[in-house]
């Protein structure tokens, strides 16, 4: 496809959810629980249990039946027979009678019989087998009931969670130490220019720091895709073609990626198998973005200003992504744009913006500059989309931003 042949961003995106589909990216595999921080989750976590499966005190103290510390004061107190002492961990010996208490602690199970928990700061011991109370409690107070927490088959988790400690806590408090999760993606990251230099590299006229590879590296990793190999090459074809031929699910390379001498790409693109799928989004910044697909690797070309990078990235594949896998969203709140945005390119445009709140309300900030400024992420804390068919956003409109952080 010639570059001026652009697709729209919403063809991009599906394009691409098509190519996976057909590659077929979604292999199950089991791991251990522990082994499972950063996995895409395969597979609901459904609750094998009513939890807790027993009814739990939330406090130390006392396990009686309510209707006994009715009328109870400090000047009146009411007084109890303690019968038992139930240990952590332990199933308690005793039922509980009327005008009889057993003592428990937080996390303990309460006898039959108990229906709430008086705090011990509410009670004072008179003797080994009796205490007085100075406080009324109500039914349940201080007690977690069966099923509280979650009732069989309850889901915790949808298939899709990029899996984190949290979830981790969840399948091990519903007794999974196995999780089903989908293989992680084994990617590539490239990036070309002969005025590129290594980070720790001195800084020379007309060269600039490789800053590609260590952001793409970061998003991908915190996608739960695992990145095998960083490398970078000169402009040369034949270089380019013989990374771009290497078995992975996954390619990304960028730079190299428009229609100027060492633009070499989209040349190499057409020598897959079967080749380019798109070249060229209706999109700003990111326009000279492709597509391309090589036996079972996808391969996706990519920008080399960083911010073209960045933006392609979130708007276009990990749209994609996320929506082949089922991932949420990033999260978006609605802010109100302070300042005017024209959008005269007849293309969908990305805008980076800052947020502050004023009052009661979130105040988005359109951060301009071009696209090779990485410190423009520096204040970014969101995006917003400007559809091409919308000549802008005036100043106090209603926008919906995506937070990145």
């Amino acid at each position: 496809m010639d570059l001026l042949e652009v697709v729209k961003i919403d063809q991009a995106i599906n394009l691409q959810v098509d190519l996976m589909e057909k590659i077929s990216y979604k292999e199950k595999i089991s791991l251990e629980t522990t082994s499972a921080l950063g996995y895409i989750l395969a597979e609901d976590l459904i609750s094998k249990d009513d939890l807790p499966h027993f009814r739990k005190g939330t406090m130390d103290g006392y396990a009686l039946n309510y209707k006994d510390s009715l009328g109870a004061t400090e000047t009146i107190p009411s007084m109890l027979k303690v019968i038992e002492e139930i240990p952590m961990g332990e199933v308690p010996q005793k039922i509980l009678q009327r005008g009889e208490a057993s003592k428990i602690y937080t996390g303990g199970m309460l006898p039959e019989g108990a229906d709430a928990v008086i705090p011990i700061e509410f009670t004072e011991s008179l003797s080994e087998k009796l205490i007085s109370i100075s406080r009324p409690v109500v039914f349940m107070d201080h007690v977690i009931d069966i099923g509280d927490d979650s009732k069989v088959g309850d889901i915790y988790e949808k298939a899709g969670k990029i899996i984190n400690p949290e979830t981790m806590a969840m399948a091990a408090s519903l007794g999974y130490d196995k999780i089903s999760v989908y293989k992680k993606l084994r990617c590539k990251i490239l990036s070309t220019g002969d005025e590129i230099i290594p980070v720790n590299g001195k800084l020379r006229p007309a060269k600039a720091r490789d800053i590609n590879s260590y952001m793409l590296f970061g998003l991908l990793t915190s996608m739960g895709i695992e990145v095998v190999s960083v490398k970078h090459l000169a402009d040369d074809e034949n270089l380019i073609e013989k990374e771009l031929k290497e078995d992975l699910d996954l390619i990304f390379i960028s730079g190299s990626s428009s229609k100027g001498k060492k633009d070499f790409v989209p040349t190499v693109g057409k020598k897959l198998k079967p080749g380019i799928i798109y070249h060229g989004i209706s999109i700003k910044p990111g326009k000279p973005t492709s597509l391309s697909q090589n036996n079972k690797t996808m391969i996706l070309g990519l920008p080399g200003n960083p911010i073209s990078a960045y933006a392609i990235f979130r708007s276009i594949f990990q749209k994609a992504y996320n929506k082949y896998f089922n991932i949420e969203e990033d999260l978006k709140i609605k802010c109100k744009i302070d300042r005017n945005i024209a959008n005269n390119s007849a293309k969908t445009q990305i805008c980076l913006v800052d947020l502050k709140k004023k009052e009661d309300e979130l105040i988005a900030s359109p951060i301009f500059g071009f696209s090779n400024n990485i410190s423009l992420l520096k204040k970014a804390k969101g995006y917003i989309i400007i559809d091409e068919y919308t000549e802008g956003l005036r100043d106090g409109e209603d926008v919906w931003v995506s937070l990145i952080r």
